[in-house]
């Protein structure tokens, strides 16, 4: 990012200057943001670092100062001398870490908030040294990469009232390689002290709450045309983990350690409210409109005890005449190799009392067909009911709302986020309580399967409503196209994690070949020529492959079905002119094939496709639930055989 030449001197001097003016506003209103696109998920560049969308700031004039040999100039008369770089041209800087700049004169009334602008090709961590009363304070921001970039900072003690009086250093270390830096201008001002624990925004219809010392995470909604006696705040708000608000999990390496939560290695998992120690969150950043409020916070890390993440969250809350709409937005820059993890879109917590969990589970959206409903789900944390709380969306499903509501009430909360592939929901302690901090809680995340990207912002936006199930859904309809969130496919490495009816499965489409388990001596793939899945025997005899029912969350009762079908072909390039195959039919109780429930049928190889159809009507065991097919497809083989499966069908 190199520019023509400029006088350094010149930046230092539009840096002093520049605090000097912009710290003499006391209590000043935060700058309206910009309207809110139809879409505010823009897809980002496929470089590491994509360019900011942050609002920028309009270009300071610039002061006219004599300048020291040495010293330079932000265009707003700010005067800092550098050092720790390895090349400048004009007042752009070339350097990896170490950049520092000490600011000459920067005093001036009160802040709590710095303002820094500049352009630089890579992601930086920004520090700077300020002054509260006699107190030094040392302090750190993330900047992301970006041409012309506006970034505000609160200081450390915002919510406690603390106000600096003035900057003594600014430094700058770049995140990944050499970056060029112009530093453009630096200055400060005061803005009000929201330090209660939650700011409240409000309609006619809706009052919501944000609780500022959580990061932000919304902790309070109340429609306030509520039927229900003494119904007031649906979400819960028990402590640091519940609320809405972003989540995200990622990847570690030797850089990072592990932690631990109920019993299990936990991954690197920044959480907008706080970790589960009660550590709090950091405000980054706060403005407020007459309808809406701008959260940034830095999150901490779920399973370690106050460890700030170098990440951060941004939430827009705009409350509208019939919902309330957030958008999000989330950079990572830890350089951790995330990857591929289901991420809460987002984690979502309501009171015990809307006990019924509901979602559209058909293909014809937004057609007012028939909805599903649960309410008698379990802790979805507890192994032995988490594929319960699965729930997938069907191919062409795009009505991907769901609501808790009370049955006996029909009044609830509602949540429409465009784009996901399923919901994970259930209940914990339930007890029917209306107390918004009763350890009791419901919970629904909208989940994808995301590779968390480093240094470039992942966007998405949802509605949240309230009312009656009538009443919620026509809400989400008439607003259905107000987001797509498509960039959640197409920018973060995604992988769909689709719905896949296993009683008939059609494997010429490539995404359902995932729910074929490759077993011991086997190889599963996607024949694309052939629009099959493939069998490969891999390195010895008796490969197998399973099909695990417990994925599939409606469940297969074994007695609704009489005949099992295979389409499959073999080619004639395989070893063998013929095969025995084995199939491991797991019903009831029984979880582990252990031979007493095997069908051995024999199979054709002349490379046409047949179809294998299995009597099941005739085998005592094949009673209740069906838990898992063992598909021991090859019985002599040899290594490199292969077999093309086209369809699974249970009729």
């Amino acid at each position: 990012m190199k520019k023509s030449k400029r006088n350094i001197l010149a930046l230092i001097a539009s840096l002093l200057a520049l605090i000097t003016v912009l710290s003499g506003a006391s209590c000043k209103k935060a700058p309206e943001l910009p309207p809110v696109t139809e879409d505010p998920a823009v897809l980002p560049s496929e470089t590491d670092e994509a360019e900011t969308a942050r609002p920028t700031a309009e270009p300071e004039p610039t002061i006219a100062r004599t300048l020291e040999p040495g010293q330079y100039m932000a265009e707003n008369g700010v005067i800092y001398t550098p050092e720790g770089y390895s090349s400048a041209e004009g007042n752009s800087f070339t350097f990896k870490k170490g950049f520092s700049a000490s600011i000459l004169d920067y005093t001036g009334k009160d802040f709590n908030r710095v303002t820094i602008r500049y352009s630089s090709t890579k992601a930086l961590k920004f520090k700077l040294t300020y002054k509260v009363g006699d107190r030094a304070v040392d302090d750190a921001f993330f900047l992301e990469a970006g041409e012309n970039v506006t970034f505000n900072g609160l200081i450390l003690g915002y919510l406690n009232g603390d106000c600096a009086n003035s900057i003594e250093t600014v430094a700058f270390d770049s995140l990944k390689s050499t970056a060029d830096f112009t530093l453009l201008a630096l200055s400060s001002s005061k803005i009000d002290v929201h330090n209660d624990k939650s700011f409240f925004i409000q309609n006619d219809r809706f009052k919501v709450g944000v609780r500022l010392n959580w990061g932000g995470g919304i902790n309070y909604i109340e429609d306030l045309n509520c039927p229900v006696s003494g119904l007031t705040n649906l979400i819960n708000s028990h402590d640091t983990g519940r609320l809405v608000q972003q989540s995200y999990y990622g990847g570690y390496d030797s850089s990072y350690t592990p932690g631990e939560f109920n019993g299990n290695t936990w991954p690197y998992n920044p959480v907008q409210g706080g970790d589960k120690y009660g550590n709090s969150s950091r405000l980054i950043d706060l403005e407020i409109g007459s309808n809406y409020v701008y959260i940034k916070s830095q999150p901490q890390d779920w399973s370690q005890n106050n460890l700030i993440t170098p990440s951060y969250m941004e939430n827009r809350y705009t409350v509208e005449k019939d919902h309330i709409r957030v958008d999000n937005r989330f950079v990572d820059f830890s350089g951790y190799p995330h990857g591929l993890s289901n991420q809460e879109l987002p984690a979502f917590y309501t009171v015990s009392y809307l006990d019924c969990f509901t979602w559209y589970n058909g293909v014809n959206s937004w057609a007012d067909e028939k909805l599903t409903h649960r309410a008698d789900l379990k802790f979805w944390g507890d192994p032995k009911y988490a594929d319960d709380c699965r729930f997938h969306m069907k191919d062409d499903n795009t009505e991907t709302w769901c609501a808790w509501t009370n049955r006996s009430d029909d009044f609830g909360i509602g949540l429409y986020v465009p784009n996901i592939d399923l919901f994970y929901a259930g209940r914990f302690e339930y007890n029917k309580s209306k107390d918004a901090n009763n350890n009791a809680t419901n919970y629904v995340a909208p989940l994808l399967t995301i590779k968390l990207p480093n240094f470039t912002a992942l966007e998405y936006s949802y509605l949240i409503t309230t009312g009656s199930l009538d009443g919620i859904r026509a809400t989400f309809k008439a607003n259905k196209d107000f987001a797509t969130n498509e960039s959640l496919h197409k920018g973060y490495s995604a992988e769909r994690d689709v719905y896949v009816d296993y009683t008939n499965i059609d494997f010429s489409k490539k995404k359902n070949t995932y729910v074929l388990v490759a077993g011991n001596h086997s190889a599963v793939s996607y024949n694309s020529s052939a629009k099959a899945a493939k069998l490969r025997v891999k390195g010895g005899a008796d490969p197998q492959t399973f099909l695990n029912f417990g994925d599939f969350t409606p469940g297969v009762t074994a007695e609704k079905y009489s005949k099992l079908s295979i389409e499959y072909m073999i080619p004639t390039s395989n070893s063998r002119d013929s095969y025995v195959c084995d199939l491991f039919l797991c019903t009831g109780d029984k979880t582990v094939p252990d031979g007493s429930e095997m069908i051995r049928s024999e199979l054709i190889c002349d490379g046409e496709y047949h179809t294998l159809e299995i009597d099941l009507t005739a085998l005592s065991f094949w009673k209740g639930e069906l838990n898992l097919i063992r598909f021991d497809f090859f019985d002599e083989c040899t290594s490199g055989d292969t077999m093309n499966l086209r369809s699974f069908k249970l009729s």
